[in-house]
């Protein structure tokens, strides 16, 4: 028997009546009249020369043969509809690359608003330290990069400036006065073009407050040792502006505050065409337009 006669077409329409027990049922589900669906079982029983169903007047029910080829059928349909479910997925998804603290301090806590707002859109995160090639990965289709200031690379999302911050109860002086002798939180920079953090300006300023410096290998790391009471923390305001608002981090001192780096958008090649891109695209934008006005010293 030649492959042609089983085509594709063929298969789904007797998976759906072999399944539904019913050439009207099969035909409901698949937009078909009752007579196409008969057609079409007769001419895939004729190409095959044996019966593939006992017919009576309510139902129709499998022979031996019928069996057989159900259970390859059924296989064959869940497997072609589960590729074509991740195909269309994958066009209305969109993956987007950033670092692991953008990922966790300012994007986790924004992604049920961004899928109730855009719940047609799948937004999937990647966080790490290497940046993605764009020209070549086909799989990302945007990223947040970590620059500095002077970077023209991309769109500008955000420009940060770096503040001391802490748990409220640390924050506040006591009655005695300020609280003495908590550890100094910061972390490190894994691009080595970044200047360091100026340190000693914070440390200088909260005086008898600090005692030590505790580095962590990632910003988030060091903003839930603050958060969890450890020490005071020298984050960006950008990053640790949700665990103010939430009222779980608090600034120490209006004073100092040192300038940072920034945040930019680039997008794939591949991707510039893509409407969900676009959308993911503006509501980035959107939701750091405060951020992008200049600064002293910017």
């Amino acid at each position: 028997m030649s492959s042609h006669r089983l085509s594709l077409a063929a298969i789904r329409v007797f998976e759906a009546a072999a399944r539904l027990g019913s050439f009207r049922a099969a035909a409901d589900e698949l937009g078909l009249t009752p007579t196409a669906v008969s057609h079409r079982i007769r001419n895939l029983e004729a190409g095959l020369g044996l019966p593939l169903f006992r017919r009576s007047h309510r139902k129709v029910d499998l022979t031996a043969a019928g069996a057989d080829l159900f259970e390859a059928a059924r296989t064959a349909v869940a497997v072609i509809d589960a590729a074509a479910d991740r195909l269309v997925s994958a066009e209305r998804g969109v993956t987007l690359a950033t670092t692991p603290a953008f990922a966790a301090l300012w994007l986790a806590p924004r992604l049920s608003a961004f899928q109730a707002a855009f719940p047609d859109v799948a937004l999937r995160v990647e966080s790490a330290h290497a940046p993605v090639d764009l020209e070549r990965t086909r799989g990302v289709d945007l990223a947040v990069r970590y620059r500095p200031r002077s970077a023209t690379d991309g769109r500008l999302l955000a420009r940060e400036s770096f503040a001391a911050f802490a748990a409220p109860a640390l924050a506040r002086p006591t009655a005695g006065g300020a609280a003495v002798g908590a550890a100094l939180l910061a972390c490190r920079w894994h691009t080595p073009a970044l200047p360091e953090l100026p340190l000693a300006v914070f440390e200088t300023a909260l005086g008898a407050r600090v005692r030590e410096r505790v580095i962590f290998d990632d910003e988030h790391h060091a903003a839930l040792a603050a958060v969890s009471g450890k020490g005071i923390a020298v984050l960006s305001d950008v990053l640790a502006g949700h665990l103010v608002t939430a009222s779980l981090l608090q600034e120490v001192d209006l004073r100092p505050r040192a300038d940072g780096h920034c945040y930019r958008l680039l997008e794939a090649p591949h991707a510039r065409t893509r409407r969900e891109v676009t959308r993911v695209t503006e509501w980035l934008l959107d939701e750091t337009a405060g951020f992008r006005a200049p600064q002293p010293g910017a």
